[in-house]
């Protein structure tokens, strides 16, 4: 296991993040390549393989084409591995809503108010809301993908229900729903990050699912986390057994499912939410809709889209980074997640 670092350590670099989608966006900035240019898309994906391999010691890929409501894949590696996710899995959240939506649980403009107690750290622009600011979910989910909002998420997680989610993962296409086995809150995992003593996470990992519960009620979710500030570590710390799970094929399912209910009728909201951030995507006549959820924390790095190409037809990407022992190389990733966007781009 991991051994807790003492000192006072640096947050979780979603600032970083958003720096690097700029960077990624000026880098992209000259303008589209020509229709047929660069190398034939079997010869691009040989070579970005061996640079992604270099990137960190797990890491898992798939580029594929959504058909029918399934992916079929057109390139992956390590496709149905999980590995830890970070905030990608504010993509399962967003498909209860629709769930309960789609079953007439919910509708997309109930109201939810702001409660402190379920306020998380930033990333994200809810925390600022007072205690009591009432809001329909539609806004919550909004700003769960368009920002990666933690307070959206956090309120949506206990609105809808954690066993729910945790129930209804496989309908959605997770292969390995016991990993996410209690589904942690963001607040819970800044928790787990900043307050929780070594011996008191190994008692954790230790339990049993029933005791983990209770751990979480009784001992993580009354720690003050907002009353010690915005983080407080500098390296990676439990990524391969505190956090969320999926593998690529995972995920690529799970965007599926959206895409599918997005055209049906009452799920109007979804396609714009989905949308809400193109992630450096900014050929806009290659790719007229881009939609991005990225995750990230120290040693865990993902970046996914949604992607409907100029004809019509979509796609997913996912491109996922673990390191237990550094941070990801945010920057590189990003350069070789939007290459594959490039190669995607000219797949026949």
């Amino acid at each position: 296991m991991p051994k807790k670092t003492p000192a006072r350590r640096t947050p979780c670099h979603y600032r970083d993040l958003a720096l690097a989608l700029v960077a990624l966006t000026l880098l992209t900035a000259i303008g589209p390549a020509p229709a047929g240019a660069g190398p034939r898309p079997a010869d691009a994906w040989a070579g970005f393989d061996a640079s992604f391999e270099s990137v960190a010691p797990r890491t898992g890929f798939l580029a594929a084409e959504v058909v029918d409501g399934a992916c079929e894949p057109i390139h992956a590696l390590r496709a149905e591995k999980p590995i830890a996710i970070a905030s990608v899995v504010k993509l399962w959240v967003l498909a209860e809503l629709v769930h309960q939506v789609d079953t007439g649980e919910a509708e997309w403009d109930d109201p939810l108010a702001i409660r402190q107690d379920r306020k998380s750290l930033p990333s994200g622009s809810m925390i600022e809301y007072a205690a009591g600011s009432s809001f329909p979910l539609s806004r919550y989910a909004e700003h769960m993908i368009r920002e990666s909002d933690n307070t959206a998420t956090d309120h949506l997680i206990h609105h809808l229900g954690r066993e729910r989610i945790e129930d209804d993962l496989a309908l959605f296409g997770h292969e390995s729903p016991e990993l996410n086995r209690p589904l942690l809150t963001t607040r819970e995992l800044f928790t787990f990050r900043i307050g929780m003593s070594e011996r008191q996470v190994e008692d954790y990992l230790a339990a049993s699912e029933t005791v983990r519960r209770t751990i979480l009620k009784d001992v993580v979710g009354p720690f003050p986390l907002l009353e010690m500030g915005w983080g407080t570590w500098n390296s990676p710390e439990w990524v391969e057994s505190v956090e969320w799970f999926a593998s690529p094929a995972d995920i690529c399912r799970v965007m599926a499912y959206l895409h599918g209910k997005s055209s049906e009728r009452g799920m109007e909201p979804l396609w714009g939410i989905l949308m809400q951030n193109r992630g450096g995507v900014i050929d806009a006549g290659r790719w007229p809709d881009a939609g991005f959820k990225g995750g990230f924390e120290a040693g865990v790095y993902n970046l996914t889209w949604l992607l409907r190409r100029g004809d019509d037809r979509i796609f997913v990407l996912t491109a996922g980074f673990n390191d237990p022992a550094r941070f990801v190389d945010q920057g590189w990733c990003g350069v070789l997640a939007l290459q594959a966007v490039d190669v995607m781009a000219r797949v026949e």
